[in-house]
Parts: C-alpha cells; structure tokens; sequence
C-alpha cells in the first residue's frame, strides 16, 4: 500500500526540529536535524500503519482532510513592568 501523506515539521528555539503528521492520529516525534526528525516520522508513520492493519479490531484509519498552511504577523507589545 502506498500513500501521500502530509508531515509538519518545526524548528524549535533549541535548534531541534518538530515533526508531525496530522493524516495518521498520534503520530509527532522530534530529532536534532530536520533530516533526523523526517526520518523518525517516516518510521513512526510506517510502524503506527502497519500495527494498525495487523489489529483487526482496531482496523486503520486515515484521516487526510485538504490542508491550508500560511504564515501571518502580529504585532506583540510587552509590558514593561512583566519584562523585569
């Protein structure tokens, strides 16, 4: 079986990398490099998919739904008295 899956994946303030995908429930891990945390995820993915279809009772289930991603603005004034 083959699918096209959908995978967020952000830097944190560490420099480590999130890495999500909304299409299977459950499924976020992390690593060092962006490239380690899309590999985790990939795993992660393949694993949870193939548990899932091994579990008759529980079966498995996708979840795609059509994706927005945009970024915006804002602006964020701090008070000074909370910034000491």
């Amino acid at each position: 079986m083959k699918a096209t899956l959908s995978m967020i994946c952000i830097e944190q303030s560490n420099g480590s990398f999130y890495a999500e995908c909304p299409d299977v429930d459950g499924c976020f891990t992390q690593g060092d490099t962006y490239e380690q945390a899309c590999s985790n995820l990939k795993e992660l993915v393949k694993l949870t998919i193939e548990e899932d279809l091994d579990d008759e009772e529980k079966g498995f289930i996708l979840y795609p739904k059509k994706r927005i991603f945009s970024e915006f603005e804002i602006d964020v004034t701090l008070n000074s008295k909370k910034q000491k």
